[in-house]
């Protein structure tokens, strides 16, 4: 029998809710939620029900708890229990900011071109604190990812989604100049040391002046690129999960001591 995928809190039967039991167009976010001086690490539903995922465990390792999910599930991890998801917001917002000549019509609504997508992809990205490297193949991923499920569907040809790819990567390169100004994109952040890369993504965040959950958001995205890098140059899927691990963990306790919070020595959730 296949893995019931659940949609809604109220259909989980037991007290904890396991990540790999959860339909993942269903979650909203991870939820690092306070309970007195002890830390739950819990999924919240599109519907606006609440689950567990664990016990609850110290701070730290709620935080490298929901991160390692998130890195696997590519779900954004907060502080608090939203009235609204940032990415959402962003949308609007980039859309907004969109030049004229990116918009279209068709049928008598107006639309993102691909350009645009690009454009609003890249602004994502930015204001999710991602480096530029990373930014770089966050983007390029998506943009694949999206005109190659376009073309299994029989929604354009091949050529079409060619050409597709090329406009929205045009206009997200655009946009990252723009965004980006002074940063090196030529630089391959996940050829560092896992550790290395976690220590660098805690700075990179505290030189943007992040709080927790821009930080914690922007860790599950990189990771996420991190992971596709990794497994795209057929690194073993455990050697993959080990990677993530030590990246998140080296981030985490790094962030705490740049923000001036005490870190544990003790051993991972």
């Amino acid at each position: 029998m296949s893995t019931p995928l659940y949609r809604t809190a109220n259909a989980v039967p037991g007290a904890v809710a396991d990540p790999a039991t959860l339909a993942t167009e269903a979650v909203r976010c991870l939820w690092v939620r306070r309970i007195e001086t002890r830390y739950l690490p819990t999924v919240i539903f599109k519907d606006g029900t609440d689950c567990p995922l664990a016990c609850q465990m110290d701070e730290i390792a709620a935080r490298q708890f929901c991160q390692r999910v998130s890195a696997v599930h590519d779900w954004p991890v907060m502080d608090h229990r939203p009235k609204d998801l940032g990415r959402h917001v962003t949308a609007e917002q980039s859309w907004a900011r969109i030049p004229p000549e990116f918009k279209t019509e068709i049928n008598g609504e107006t639309c993102v071109s691909m350009r645009g997508t690009g454009y609003m992809l890249a602004d994502t990205c930015r204001e999710f604190g991602l480096p530029l490297g990373v930014a770089i193949h966050r983007v390029t991923e998506r943009i694949g990812s999206f005109i190659a499920a376009m073309v299994d569907q029989g929604v354009m040809t091949e050529q079409a989604g060619r050409e597709s790819a090329k406009e929205a990567s045009e206009g997200a390169f655009a946009r990252l100049q723009e965004i980006y100004p002074g940063e090196d994109g030529n630089t391959n952040p996940f050829g560092e040391t896992p550790e290395r890369l976690g220590v660098m993504l805690a700075d990179y965040h505290a030189s943007l002046g992040s709080d927790d959950s821009r930080f914690q958001h922007g860790l599950g995205m990189a990771m996420t690129a991190a992971d596709e890098v990794w497994k795209g140059e057929g690194v073993r899927k455990d050697v993959v999960d080990a990677r993530t691990m030590l990246a998140v963990d080296a981030a985490i306790r790094h962030w705490f001591r740049l923000t001036g919070r005490a870190v544990s020595m003790g051993g991972h959730a």
